[in-house]
């Protein structure tokens, strides 16, 4: 080997180490939706990528036919990127990745986000056999019905981020246990039905539920809160037309 492909060669092997390095430092990237995850049909929603402020290009991926394919990309150096799906339906709603670029190097792939589009069925109802308002450290059960058709999977959202999913052979209903709850289980609930070979296609969403988890509360504060959630929740499966 002649000095010249000596030097060649050692080029080579530094600029492979050096790229071997860099992709080994890049940190994971993060992905995340906004408003949330389940968007009804025909809404946008933003999909957020986030890497290193070195980073030139960004680019968006979907799961579609067992391999990933890109969506779209993003040049120019910043610490996020932001992807805007205008319009959500069938074609749209599925599972995405990203990654991103910083010098000579790829990423790895994010953790996936999967985006459910919603309205493509009538809406179930979600109900409770128990209370709306109640103390830490209890369970609180929730049933999500379908009055005319058998679904066999129901799925329990809180603010439009899917929390629970409840699988079920075949049947109306899906029953759903939270807890032993905290204070960051309030919030507002709805629910959804759906079919296992359409993961990513949801019924409208149920008319929704708040649960309120109180702090310590005194003897008369806890005999309002029990007349309340009693006014709240009378009934709920009657009304549901569960027996």
């Amino acid at each position: 080997m002649t000095p010249r492909d000596t030097t060649l060669f050692c080029l080579v092997l530094c600029l492979g180490q050096k790229i071997e390095a860099q992709e080994g430092n890049l940190s994971t990237p993060t992905i995340s939706a906004t408003p949330g995850s389940v968007i009804p049909w025909n809404e946008s929603v933003k999909i957020l990528c986030g890497g290193a402020p070195e980073s030139y290009l960004y680019q968006l991926e979907i799961l579609g036919n067992s391999t990933y394919t890109v969506v779209e990309k993003k040049w120019g150096f910043q610490k996020t990127a932001e992807f805007v799906i205008k319009h959500m339906d069938t074609n749209t709603a599925g599972r995405y990745q990203c990654r991103y670029r910083k010098q000579y190097s790829w990423s790895v792939h994010s953790d996936a986000l999967e985006l459910v589009v919603t309205g493509l069925y009538d809406k179930p109802s979600l109900s409770t056999n128990g209370y709306l308002v109640v103390m830490p450290g209890v369970n609180v059960s929730l049933r999500c019905s379908s009055a005319h058709i058998s679904f066999n999977r129901f799925s329990l959202s809180k603010e439009r981020r899917a929390v629970l999913s409840q699988h079920q052979n075949g049947g109306r209903w899906g029953d759903f246990i939270l807890g032993p709850v905290n204070l960051s289980f309030s919030g507002i609930y709805t629910c959804y039905s759906w079919y296992s070979s359409s993961p990513y296609v949801w019924s409208a969403p149920s008319d929704a539920l708040q649960l309120v988890v109180t702090g310590k509360c005194t003897p008369a504060h806890t005999y309002v809160l029990f007349l309340r959630a009693l006014a709240d929740c009378s009934g709920p499966w009657q009304q549901a037309g569960i027996q």
